[in-house]
């Protein structure tokens, strides 16, 4: 326990504040996903069907490398599995903090059951944030900017 906080004191003051900001965020996300419908907190999300295409500077992408990095730690130490959709809307909210324009995107596909499966994930401009792993597969139904 004593090695955790030192690491979390060691840790550069920016790099520190997207860390909080992310556990924030991947609460909220959960307790949003698993316990409201998706039409009643839609709103947060952006606006529906609307993509914007931005170039992301230096200090953009080293801002999206520490959330990811971020990302991946909390991950490792949550009580309980962080799914996609949650890891999309915290990303999308910890990035909207620095400006960075995103796009979450729902999509579907079939597996070999023949049973739909859902993914989400989140990308700015041609950089994807969460959920990159297969989502090429799967066809949007829906995009939030």
């Amino acid at each position: 326990m004593f090695k955790l906080f030192k690491k979390y004191i060691n840790l550069k003051k920016a790099e520190r504040k997207i860390l909080n900001q992310t556990f924030f965020w991947l609460v909220y996300a959960t307790v949003l996903a698993r316990l409201i419908p998706l039409r009643w907190f839609n709103h947060l999300l952006g606006e529906f069907r609307k993509e914007e295409f931005t170039e992301l500077g230096s200090i953009q992408i080293e801002i999206i490398q520490l959330f990811k990095k971020n990302l991946r730690r909390w991950k490792r130490n949550f009580p309980w599995k962080i799914k996609c959709f949650e890891e999309a809307i915290a990303a999308k909210k910890v990035l909207e903090k620095y400006k960075i324009k995103t796009t979450l995107f729902l999509g579907v596909d079939k597996n070999d059951k023949k049973e739909l499966t859902a993914h989400a994930w989140t990308k700015a401009g041609n950089t994807v944030i969460t959920g990159e792993k297969g989502f090429e597969r799967f066809v949007v139904v829906g995009f939030y900017t």
